[in-house]
Order: C-alpha cells, then structure tokens, then sequence
C-alpha cells in the first residue's frame, strides 16, 4: 500500500500519526484500531488499503490515543510540547471524541467529502460514540469488524456475583481519585488496565459498552437506533471474545438498530477476532458493501 504518514493534533493538544493512501477521491474509508492496538500492525489494514487503491478509494488508518498498552504521546500546550502517558490501558474512552474529530478535520481539509468510519475492536463503539455525540454530516456509513462487548467478556470470566462487585469496586475507585491505579491481573483481559479505562467499557453502564450483547435489555443499545446510515457487521466465526456467542450478537445487533439503516451482516468462516490467515476475505467482504452502497 502506497501512501504518506501524516499526523494531527487533537483539540486538546495531542499529536497522533496516521498513513494516508490518497487517491482524490470524494469518498474515503477511515479505519479506527482497538484497545492499545495501532494503525499498522493488523495486516487486514495493508490488504484492504491496497485493494481500495486499485479501485481508486482513499484510505486512512490512524492511530488514536489508545494506541498501545503505555505510550508516551506528544502533547501541544500553549506553543510548547510536552510528553504525557496514555495508551489503551490508561485511556479515558469518551476522549475519542477528540481523536476522531481531528483526523475528519484532516480528511476534509484534504478534499474528502464522505466519510466511511470503519473500526476494529472497540474502535465500532469509539465511531458510533462519536457519530452519536457529533451527528457530523461528512460521515455516510460505518463497517464494525469485531465490534467487541468487553463487559460481557468480563462477566462471563468473572461470574455475575463477581461481576458486580468488581463493577462497585471500580465505580468507588473513580469516586475517590484512584483511577489511575492498576487493577489486578485478573482484570487485565485484553492488557493491563487502569480503572479509568476499565470503567469506559468493562463495567455493565459504561459509556463505552455500546453493544451488550449478554444484555438485550441494557439501556446503552439506544445508542444504536440513532445511526441511521448503512452499517456493515462482520465477525469472524471464532472469535473468543465474542460473549455470549457470534450468532447472538448478531441476532442481537440487528434487533437494535434503526429501521431507516441497512444492515449487512456476515461471518468469515473459520476465522479469528483479527481475521489473521483471512485477510483477503474480509477486504473481499468490505469492497463488495462499499460497492453496493457507494459506487
């Protein structure tokens, strides 16, 4: 995949990177990683760039500041620049908004008129948070791959009673300035946490744990009937993390959605939560509904 690295800065201050494949198209694809994940490492990233390039389709894939475990990030503070400690373990969710937000900037100013928001992981619950809060007119459709349920992955480790009491703990931790502190190994599902993070998605009302498959009934899905434009959901059929079951959080997410939305759904057969060894099926799958729907 040809293309340039670029970066932004956010409205508060920090410096993210990105790599751009422009191809002055009006529409372009904008891929959002998951938790302490990057903008390269996925190699579905690669393929998918490459493939849009042919048909000439720009691509963006971008770090947000939950990029890595820790990481250290520029920060831009009054025409000074400072380093602070970020990463997916310390992240605050509700700042994607922040992250986001800049890198459309950047696509706008670089002649894009609509906007695929395209995420892996939690980055589905990172773009349909900001779509929600933002309702930006540029962005025309969303591909989910993955779109995780933490909480339900941590519930079903943990046990309902545990469950529980573990959400009490972290909500009381926040109360009282703690959340900064590391939370125990058994906590650390995805990576080492921070309860600050932990809180964004792990717990059953966090404003992050936007698709509570385990809990048809939680009142976060409400979120989802707001998307009103094309959504594409694709899973890979064996994914570990996807509690209580694929087939159930499909069922579930298309009981969710908005009537006025078209939603596609598919599973890659035999595949993993980051499609590795099936990479072509899966840009396979995405070109084909960008096709359908946009060209």
């Amino acid at each position: 995949m040809e293309g340039e690295l670029v970066k932004v800065i956010t409205a508060d201050g920090l410096e993210l990177k990105g790599f751009f494949s422009d191809q002055k198209s009006d529409i372009v694809v904008f891929h959002n990683h998951g938790t302490a994940g990057d903008f390269y490492t996925h190699e579905f990233v690669e393929v998918e760039g490459g493939m849009l390039a042919k048909e000439k389709i720009s691509f963006l894939t971008a770090n947000n500041r939950g990029h890595d475990v820790y990481t250290n990030i520029r920060k831009h503070i009054n025409k000074k620049v400072e380093w602070i400690e970020v990463g997916g373990g310390f992240e605050k969710f509700e700042d994607c908004i922040f992250d986001i937000d800049a890198w459309i900037n950047f696509l706008i100013k670089r002649g894009v008129r609509k906007i695929i928001l395209q995420g892996h992981s939690l980055g589905p619950n990172k773009n349909v948070y900001y779509q929600v809060k933002k309702s930006n007119k540029r962005v025309c459709g969303f591909i989910h791959l993955s779109p995780q349920n933490d909480a339900g992955l941590m519930k079903s480790k943990l046990g309902d009673e545990k469950y529980t009491k573990v959400n009490l703990m972290i909500e009381e931790m926040i109360k009282n300035h703690r959340e900064n502190e590391m939370l125990s190994k058994e906590l650390q599902e995805l990576c080492p946490i921070s309860a600050l993070s932990y809180s964004g998605y792990f717990i059953e009302n966090g404003v992050g744990n936007l698709f509570p498959y385990h809990n048809p009934h939680n009142k976060n899905w409400s979120v989802l009937n707001k998307i009103k434009d094309p959504q594409l959901l694709i899973f890979g059929e064996k994914d570990p993390y996807i509690k209580p079951s694929v087939s159930k959080a499909i069922e579930v997410f298309q009981s969710k959605i908005n009537e006025s939305s078209q939603l596609e759904s598919k599973v890659i057969n035999d595949a993993s939560h980051s499609y590795l060894g099936y990479e072509k099926e899966l840009v396979e799958v995405i070109f084909s509904w960008i096709k359908k729907n946009y060209l």
